[in-house]
C-alpha cells in the first residue's frame, strides 16, 4: 500500500515594510523570492496588502507602486522543515530600489481532520493547470479534480508523471470527487516580460466517498497552492471547508 510522504504542512506570512516608495513588477512575487534568496520546494506568494494580492491583470507590463512605511506581506508555504529552512535565509535587502525591512512572521499549521460533504477552492492568483498525463508547456483550462489537484498529488506521494501508481491515484481521485457548478474565468498577467494566462474563480466539489488522499491533497493545496509555478506565486488558493477558510492568516 502506498504511504504518503512528508511532514505536516505549514504556511508562514512574512510582514515587510519598504523604506521608500518604489515601483514593483505587475506580478510582485519577485520581492519575497529575493528576500528569501529564491529557495526551492516552497511556494511564495505575491505581495499582499489589506488581504489582497498585488497583481496587475493586464497583458502589458504595467507596473505597481508600493509606499514607504506601509506594511505588506507575502506567504511561504510547504512542508514544515522546508518552510523553516527557507525562513532562516530571510533577510532585509534592497529590492526594486528600496530597502525592505522584515517586521514580523506569523505561522499557521495546516491540518484537515474532518471532511465535509463538499468544499470550495477559491483561486486568488491565476492557477496554471497542467496535464497529469502529458508533459507539455501548454496549460489546461478545466475544473476536473484530477487536473486541478495533480501537483498536490505529486507533493504528497513523491511519484512522477507516468508512474502507474500515480495514474491509479488520479483515477481514484476522480472517483472520489464530483465537480459541482463552478465560477471560472481566464486572467492575463505579465510575468518576467511574458503574458501568462491562468484560471481564477471558485471551484466547487462534492465528496462522493471519504479517503485519506483527499485530506492530504487539500492540505498541500492550502499550503502551497495548485497548478504549476507555485514558487512564482501562481495558484494561491483559499480552501473553504464547512463554509470557513482553513488556515486563514
Amino acid at each position: 500500500m502506498l504511504s504518503y510522504q512528508g511532514e505536516e504542512m505549514l504556511v508562514a506570512e512574512v510582514f515587510v515594510r519598504p523604506e521608500t516608495n518604489a515601483i514593483v513588477p505587475p506580478f510582485s512575487s519577485k520581492v519575497g523570492k529575493t528576500l528569501l534568496s529564491s529557495p526551492k520546494s516552497v511556494s511564495i506568494s505575491p505581495l499582499k496588502r489589506n488581504q489582497k494580492y498585488l497583481v496587475k491583470y493586464s497583458d502589458s507590463p504595467a507596473y505597481l507602486e508600493v509606499f514607504g512605511g506601509e506594511i505588506y506581506s507575502f506567504e511561504v508555504g510547504g512542508e514544515r522543515e522546508q518552510v523553516v529552512n527557507a525562513l532562516t535565509h530571510l533577510d532585509e535587502k534592497r529590492v526594486f530600489n528600496t530597502l525592505w525591512r522584515v517586521e514580523d512572521v506569523k505561522m499557521c499549521e495546516v491540518k484537515v481532520d474532518n471532511l465535509p460533504r463538499s468544499f470550495e477552492i477559491e483561486i486568488l492568483t491565476p492557477a496554471l493547470i497542467v496535464s497529469p498525463f502529458l508533459k507539455l508547456k501548454r496549460k489546461v483550462f478545466t475544473n476536473k479534480a484530477e487536473y486541478v489537484l495533480f501537483t498536490n498529488l505529486i507533493d504528497v506521494t513523491g511519484l512522477k508523471r507516468g508512474d502507474e501508481r500515480l495514474i491509479d491515484l488520479l483515477s481514484l481521485l476522480s472517483s472520489l470527487l464530483w465537480e459541482e457548478p463552478s465560477i471560472m474565468r481566464y486572467a492575463k498577467v505579465n510575468y518576467a516580460g511574458k503574458t501568462v494566462i491562468g484560471i481564477v474563480g471558485k471551484l466547487r466539489y462534492s465528496i462522493i466517498k471519504e479517503h485519506e488522499i483527499i485530506k492530504r491533497v487539500l492540505e498541500s493545496a492550502i499550503a502551497k497552492g495548485i497548478g504549476s509555478s507555485r514558487r512564482n506565486g501562481f495558484g494561491r488558493v483559499k480552501v473553504l471547508l464547512n463554509g470557513s477558510a482553513n488556515c486563514s492568516i
